[in-house]
């Protein structure tokens, strides 16, 4: 009996598959290809370009990765059949750096391509996309759930964007609120159903929503990507990391919440130093607090 409960997924927690662990083994493990390029040419239609013809996974998911030390989980890295480069996250943590940290991590790759003596014409675009747990925009501005930013002119609009750097951010919970009535029709583009099993798959009773399970049927590779979910709800040790993971992403989110009740400096600068004195790596820290190496070395 115990044995044929641990390998029925629907007796057990649900498991969030906004988990950047578990996000990361969905889309970014050795077998995941196929998968990730229908989620990528998803986004990008939605965006009004071509679809991915193909991806190569660059850094497949590594057990020894979901580290409960780790306060931010890798992301997915891949390059298309063009060479274009993609960066894809999901976000489950706001901070004042958040969009710095963004586009660090966009130069970064972007700047990564080239080794020493390499011209600059052997350069690829770099597309990062962000799956946010959380609303970055607010309300007033009017932004869409996917919102797509590229380098413009701002005083001749009419001029070419730079094509090299494109950043998208989807928003989750604006999404969550677009669907939170089952009985809404089947969701009618390629981006929507995505998001629709990334969102609700993980929560309570998610298999038995006829929306979930029409989409399951229809699309071959979300039915693979449930395959792939499957596994990872099965393993008693990627789920124990998980659990441990997130269990230190709330203490410090508490940790920082208190900081900002205190006032931010003074908050901010004992959080920084109890981290420290915990052993507590300053990238972590970074990631928290949204503070500098620099800065933080100096606290």
């Amino acid at each position: 009996m115990e044995q044929q409960e641990k390998r029925d997924p629907d007796t057990r927690a649900p498991v969030p598959l906004t988990s950047d662990v578990v996000f990361k083994y969905v889309f970014g493990g050795e077998q995941s290809t196929m998968i990730l390029r229908s989620l990528l040419s998803a986004v990008q239609e939605d965006a009004g370009y071509a679809p991915v013809a193909s991806v190569e996974i660059r850094n497949p998911f590594n057990e020894k990765d979901a580290d409960d030390a780790k306060l931010s989980f890798v992301d997915v890295r891949a390059r298309d059949i063009t060479g274009a480069v993609y960066s894809v996250e999901m976000q489950a943590y706001h901070h004042r750096g958040f969009f710095s940290r963004v586009l660090y991590y966009w130069a970064k790759a972007y700047g990564d391509q080239l080794a020493e003596g390499d011209l600059y014409t052997r350069l690829r675009p770099v597309v990062s996309v962000n799956f946010l747990s959380f609303t970055v925009f607010p309300a007033e501005t009017g932004a869409p759930l996917h919102t797509v930013f590229l380098p413009a002119c701002r005083n001749a609009p009419q001029v070419e964007p730079l094509q090299d750097m494109v950043l998208h951010f989807l928003d989750l919970p604006m999404f969550a609120a677009r669907f939170a009535d089952t009985s809404a029709t089947l969701p009618s583009t390629a981006l929507e159903r995505w998001l629709y099993y990334i969102v609700r798959r993980g929560t309570n009773r998610a298999m038995e929503d006829p929306i979930m399970k029409k989409i399951l049927e229809e699309s071959p590779d979300i039915a693979a990507a449930e395959r792939r979910y499957g596994q990872f709800i099965a393993d008693e040790q990627l789920r124990s990391r998980m659990d441990a993971r997130d269990k230190f992403i709330r203490t410090n989110a508490q940790l920082l919440h208190d900081a900002k009740e205190e006032g931010w400096e003074a908050g901010v600068r004992d959080t920084v130093r109890g981290m420290k004195e915990k052993g507590i790596t300053v990238e972590t820290i970074a990631e928290i607090t949204g503070l500098s190496a620099d800065n933080i070395a100096e606290l």
